[in-house]
């Protein structure tokens, strides 16, 4: 009896899947009585990904998820990383309609901007809450819906006069969940976290955790007025560009990231310190992660009658659980110029989201025009 080529072909290739198939079960098993980090990665209650490089992070408090929930590495398309180092990460947050986010937390106190209509611009935003049978959210599902962490106790700021829609808000660290976007147009704002709150220790720790601070400075020189300057800025912020504080204050205003859309900057006004005569030709939203005694801090302005010079900002609250100070916000519209003055024995420690445009009302039929990816994320899943 003969055996054909074709059938022989088979044969080996019948012999070879068996095998393989064995050795995935030996491997199966051997993962399983092993501390192999591929573990339990295939049963359903397993969050972490099997072969994912999560650095390590030390939480807020005792924020007790794992690391492979925080929001950056659970669902990085959502909240995009734009900037961070080891005191602060600032995330841009998209969630558009249909996306089907994945469920994520937040480690760290946070403050957040704002800068749409209420719901992010959207005509028809989700009902509110609705609880569903085991204490639960019917919009924004909890992985854990008994945690303390649900709770972010958080404090708003309103918006500055003059500029109607930015608001800022604080928050405590949030239990991982899953918002879902009922509405017709995205959900969308920045998010600065704090991965360590200094609070009133800023005072006995200060050189220690910011050692940099401590290097004397070249004075920079206070600009002379006149039109040697340059042309103003625009005729909401009508002083020249050479006022603009990371040009007029270097040392005190460090440039951290820029887009078209918004600043991030480090302000630090260090013990005895006066910074030159700066401006701020955006409005912002400023976050405060420090305790200082507001009696120490001394402004002096270039037009005392300027209807710029801070009247209006609105003020948040530091969260009002967990026994939390800091981190607390403000939103300003753009400042005219003027100089601070530091009499405590502390820097002045802050960072400020600059707004180069407010999306407003405006944002629900311009989205897709400023934020195209957003139209696409929901098909990349």
């Amino acid at each position: 009896m003969s055996i054909s080529k074709f059938t022989l072909r088979w044969a080996v290739v019948l012999s070879l899947l068996i095998a393989g198939a064995a050795w995935a079960v030996a491997r199966a098993q051997d993962d399983e009585a092993t501390d192999s980090p591929h573990k339990g990665a295939k049963t359903a209650q397993t969050y972490s990904p099997s072969k994912l490089d999560v650095p390590p992070r030390t939480a807020t408090g005792g924020y007790p998820f794992s690391p492979y929930l925080d929001a950056e590495i659970a669902d990085p398309d959502v909240h995009r990383v734009l900037y961070a180092d080891e005191n602060v990460m600032l995330l841009e947050v998209s969630n558009p309609p249909g996306l089907d986010v994945h469920m994520h937390g937040h480690p760290y106190a946070t403050v957040s901007g704002q800068d749409t209509g209420p719901g992010g611009g959207n005509p028809n935003p989700a009902p509110r809450a609705t609880p569903a049978g085991n204490g639960n959210n019917l919009n924004d599902p909890k992985a854990d819906p008994t945690s303390a962490y649900n709770d972010m106790g958080s404090g708003r700021g309103e918006p500055p006069k003059g500029v109607q829609f930015l608001s800022c808000s604080t928050s405590a660290p949030q239990a991982p969940h899953k918002p879902i976007n009922h509405g017709t147009v995205p959900l969308h704002f920045y998010r600065m976290e704090f991965k360590r709150l200094d609070g009133d220790d800023i005072q006995s720790h200060w050189k220690e955790w910011y050692p940099q601070m401590t290097k004397p400075e070249t004075p920079v020189k206070d600009l002379m007025p006149g039109p040697a300057l340059g042309p103003n800025f625009s005729d909401r912020w009508p002083y020249p560009i050479v006022y603009d504080s990371i040009k007029a204050a270097p040392h005190n205003f460090q440039l951290l990231f820029e887009d078209g859309k918004l600043r991030f900057i480090e302000v630090t006004i260090r013990p005895g310190e006066t910074t030159p005569m700066f401006g701020d030709p955006y409005p912002a939203v400023l976050a405060f992660n420090t305790v200082n005694d507001p009696s120490t801090v001394k402004e002096t302005n270039l037009d005392p009658n300027s209807e710029l010079n801070g009247q209006g900002s609105g003020f948040g609250r530091a969260p009002n659980v967990h026994d939390m100070k800091v981190p607390t916000c403000m939103t300003t519209a753009p400042r005219a110029p003027h100089k601070i003055y530091n009499a405590g024995t502390a820097p002045l420690h802050y960072y400020r989201i600059e707004y180069k445009r407010i999306d407003g009302e405006d944002f629900k039929t311009n989205w897709q025009k400023w934020y195209p990816w957003m139209m696409y994320m929901k098909y990349m899943r």
